[in-house]
C-alpha cells in the first residue's frame, strides 16, 4: 500500500470516528426519573404510552394515569380504576364511564406536563410503564420524592442504559 493510500485510510477513519463520536455525543429525548442522587433514564419515544401506576391510599385501589409523550412534555390522557370513587377523586367535570373490562375511566381535561413530581410511599405501589419497559418506583429510589420528566441525553447513555 502506498503511503497515499494509508493516508487516505487514516483520513477516512478519522473521519468516520469523529462522526460516530459525534454521533453517539447527539443530545436525543429520553425519560429520566431521579431523586437528586440517582437518576434513570430510559427510551420513551415521540407518541409513545405510559402508564404511572399506583395504590390510591383513600379507597385503597389500584389507579392508571395513561401519559403520552409530546416533545418534551408529558400529557396526561385519561385515568382508570376499578373503583370509580378513585376516578371521581380528580374532580374532572366528566363522569367516569366503565371500559368493557371493568376498569372505570374518564379522560383528562387537556394537560401538558414537563415533569411529574411524585412522592414515593411504602404501601403505594407505585410503578411507570411502557409497551418496552417496567420499573416498581419504590424498590428503585426508596420513600423519597421523584422527579420523572423528558431530558435530553446523549445518545450513547440511551443506548448503554436500554432496559
Amino acid at each position: 500500500m502506498s503511503g497515499r493510500a494509508r493516508r487516505a485510510g487514516v483520513v477516512i477513519g478519522a473521519i468516520v470516528l469523529i462522526t460516530t463520536g459525534a454521533a453517539l455525543a447527539a443530545p436525543v429525548p429520553v425519560l429520566a426519573m431521579g431523586d437528586g442522587s440517582k437518576e434513570i433514564v430510559v427510551p420513551l419515544d415521540e407518541g409513545e404510552a405510559l402508564t404511572y401506576s399506583y395504590r390510591q391510599s383513600i379507597y385503597d385501589a389500584p389507579v392508571y394515569e395513561e401519559f403520552v409523550r409530546h416533545g418534551d412534555a408529558i400529557d396526561l390522557l385519561r385515568v382508570r380504576s376499578p373503583d370509580i370513587r378513585s376516578i371521581e377523586y380528580f374532580h374532572w367535570d366528566e363522569d367516569p364511564t366503565q371500559d368493557p373490562d371493568g376498569l372505570w375511566a374518564a379522560d383528562a381535561p387537556p394537560s401538558e406536563h414537563q415533569e411529574l413530581v411524585l412522592r414515593i410511599a411504602p404501601l403505594g405501589q407505585q410503578r411507570m410503564t411502557t409497551a418496552h419497559w417496567s420499573y416498581a418506583l419504590l424498590p428503585m429510589f426508596g420513600e423519597t420524592v421523584v422527579t420523572i420528566r423528558v431530558a435530553r441525553r446523549p445518545l450513547v447513555l440511551r443506548v448503554i442504559e436500554r432496559p
